[in-house]
């Protein structure tokens, strides 16, 4: 068919803002349950999160009911909300962050924990494991005390792993639980030896974030509570910061652990038999097998009885067994590349491993790989999507910046079946910031990007400094800089497919949302090179992004990112977009949550009123959501989100 000639960001597309918000969210927290697999399945239509399995006849189905959303709230983004066994599971219910049981198919899920008195406490559980008689879950608290006069969270918040009764005993009264372990303010990846007698556990406190510096602890277990915990691994000892992603048993005196001491987050091997901790590193590579701690027990690896399962990041990604005994590796895989920090097994060292897995052509699925046999089954049968032939295929790609750094992006082109663009005009371009910002860019099938790209737009995605995946010291590049490096690289490629022909640099808008969100707004204050910018749940003033103006996982991170709001008000005041605000003169929208605990609604109020009381106007929508908080979950606010997105570049950046 030949291609009808349209000005790019004028083509007409089916793919709507509608169909695009209605999709299912990628699925998440896979497991192994003997022959079935479980996973949590979200659903935009009600804004909730579903528990569901795949049998071993291949029937996938929901485990509760719809009146059962799945989640929890831990450390602001959520944690492993399940356990399931062969017997029975246990799940946070995201409706009062209670844990339940389900003993029998059928059953009605009973409480195991006590319910908060209202007004006085918020507690959530996640990261759960069995305990070693059988007959408890562990799990970590996190209990927030709110009725201190104190605004700070860090201070008013504890967590501890406690032992909690599956006969229910703690349901209604709170002594029935019991603390098993305390150290560090934050807690994550809970772990017994296969025996029963120790457990390990990741800590971090203020004001490191968990990339930067954490423990890996290791006590015995007395009486079913942890004795003479010491750290492992990790740390700062030297001044020179360690972090653990992951640890996992290998057998009663072996742990492996994915930790950065050489700059990278490799595999390492502990020794508990002797008498001093020996810890080797196995695989040493200067590409990642880790992962940032945004989820409490999120997971990049799991031991198998054929070896370690790891998910390799180089670019594109792969899932490679490594032979301890021959060092040898086997990709998995291949025609996957990418996987979520979901490699999981069941409970204790399994032969198979389950995954979220994606590539180019398509979108995230479940995945339960048999290791050693190296069979792959697909837990859910794609879905055809009708107007396929419209939907872009990524490219990664990257630039060279100043300091030899080589910035990855991935560049989705301008995608149509019927039409095509001028041979003497480039399409314009769309930035996208991801978040984070030591989240990564993934080269897969996205709609939300073929939303644009359908219509004749290219979007190209940035990994800018700071961004995980590409080691340490790329990460650290954002030290003390945000707002500035993660514009300059977002120009910076910016420019590169301006003069490679790919991009029309006078049509060229940036996108973000959280992290990503501060680095549009700073792009549109301080670069002249943007002609819009769309705003999600942004940061915008820095001086008032911490302690108490947040939540407290994030809560210091201010310091990492630009420096003590104290000593250094000159740099805030030079990065910060609302303090530049009148330097904002390219057109832009905004879309906030009103219930938003970590960029609260007044930091995009007050950049929007700060703009609007210079440029009246410039500002093309401002939409506060009510109910929805940081990433938004309802189809219809996406659905205005988009369209509001669509809007704006098409009467910026059209023909």
């Amino acid at each position: 068919m030949t291609k009808v000639e349209e000005p790019y960001g004028a083509w007409p597309s089916p793919i709507t803002a509608e169909d695009v918000a209605a999709l299912p969210g990628a699925p998440q927290w896979p497991s192994i349950v003997g022959d079935q697999t479980w996973w949590c399945a979200p659903d935009p239509a009600t804004a909730t999160v579903g528990l569901v399995r795949r049998d071993a006849a291949g029937g996938v189905g929901p485990v509760l009911g719809p009146e059962w959303p799945v989640g929890n709230k831990v450390i602001g983004y959520g944690g492993r909300p399940y356990l399931a066994t062969p017997d029975a599971a246990v799940f946070s219910c995201s409706r009062d962050q209670r844990l339940y049981l389900i003993a029998e198919e059928g059953q009605q899920p009973v409480p195991l924990t006590p319910a908060d008195p209202e007004g006085v406490t918020r507690t959530n559980y996640s990261d759960m494991i069995l305990g070693p008689a059988g007959t408890e879950v562990w799990a970590i608290r996190e209990a927030t005390r709110l009725t201190e006069e104190l605004t700070d969270p860090a201070p008013r918040t504890t967590r501890d792993i406690v032992a909690i009764p599956l006969s229910g005993a703690a349901a209604d009264d709170p002594g029935a639980l019991r603390v098993v372990a305390r150290s560090h303010h934050f807690l994550s990846t809970i772990r017994l030896s296969p025996d029963g007698t120790r457990l390990s556990w990741l800590g971090w406190d203020h004001p490191v974030m968990p990339w930067e510096t954490t423990d890996l602890m290791v006590a015995s277990i007395l009486d079913g509570v942890a004795v003479a915990p010491a750290r492992v691994l990790g740390g700062d000892a030297g001044g020179d910061e360690v972090a653990v992603a992951q640890a996992e048993w290998a057998d009663v005196d072996t742990l492996y652990a994915l930790a950065d001491p050489d700059g990278w987050w490799n595999l390492f091997r502990i020794d508990l038999a002797g008498e001093e901790t020996a810890a080797t590193n196995v695989f040493p590579t200067e590409t990642e097998f880790g992962h940032p701690i945004w989820r409490v027990g999120s997971t990049s690896f799991a031991v198998t009885d054929a070896g370690v399962v790891l998910r390799r990041i180089a670019g594109d990604e792969a899932l490679i067994l490594w032979d301890p005994e021959t060092g040898q590796t086997t990709d998995l895989a291949p025609e996957w590349t990418e996987f979520a920090t979901s490699v999981s097994g069941g409970t204790g060292i399994a032969s198979s491993i389950a995954v979220v897995a994606a590539n180019a052509t398509e979108p995230s699925t479940p995945l339960r790989i048999d290791v050693a046999r190296r069979h792959t089954v697909r837990c859910t049968e794609r879905t055809e999507y009708p107007h396929e032939a419209w939907v872009s295929v990524p490219e990664r790609r990257h630039v060279q910046v100043e300091g030899g750094w080589q910035v990855p992006y991935i560049y989705h082109p301008p995608t149509n079946p019927e039409h095509r663009g001028p041979s003497d005009t480039p399409p314009p371009l769309l930035i996208d910031v991801h978040g984070g910002p030591t989240s990564s860019t993934v080269a897969t099938r996205y709609l939300n990007f073929s939303l644009f790209t359908s219509r004749g737009y290219a979007v190209a995605s940035v990994d800018y400094g700071g961004s995980t995946g590409y080691g340490r010291a790329y990460r650290d590049r954002l030290r003390h800089t945000w707002g500035i490096t993660d514009v300059e690289d977002s120009v910076a490629v910016a420019r590169a497919l301006a003069a490679a022909g790919l991009a029309d640099p006078e049509r060229t808008g940036i996108r973000g949302g959280s992290a990503g969100g501060w680095a549009t707004l700073a792009a549109l204050a301080h670069s002249d090179y943007f002609a819009c910018g769309t705003v999600y749940f942004p940061i915008s003033d820095p001086a008032t992004w911490f302690d108490e103006q947040t939540h407290d996982f994030e809560s210091r991170y201010i310091h990492y990112l630009i420096g003590d709001p104290d000593k250094d008000a000159e740099r805030f005041a030079r990065v910060s977009p609302l303090a530049h605000a009148a330097e904002i003169t390219a057109p832009f929208i905004m879309l906030q949550g009103d219930d938003d605990v970590i960029c609260r609604p007044d930091q995009a109020d007050r950049l929007v009123k700060a703009v609007e009381a210079v440029n009246p106007g410039l500002c093309r929508a401002y939409h506060r959501f009510p109910g929805e908080g940081h990433g938004f979950r309802k189809d219809e606010t996406m659905a205005v989100c988009l369209q509001a997105e669509l809007d704006l570049y098409a009467s910026v950046l059209g023909a």
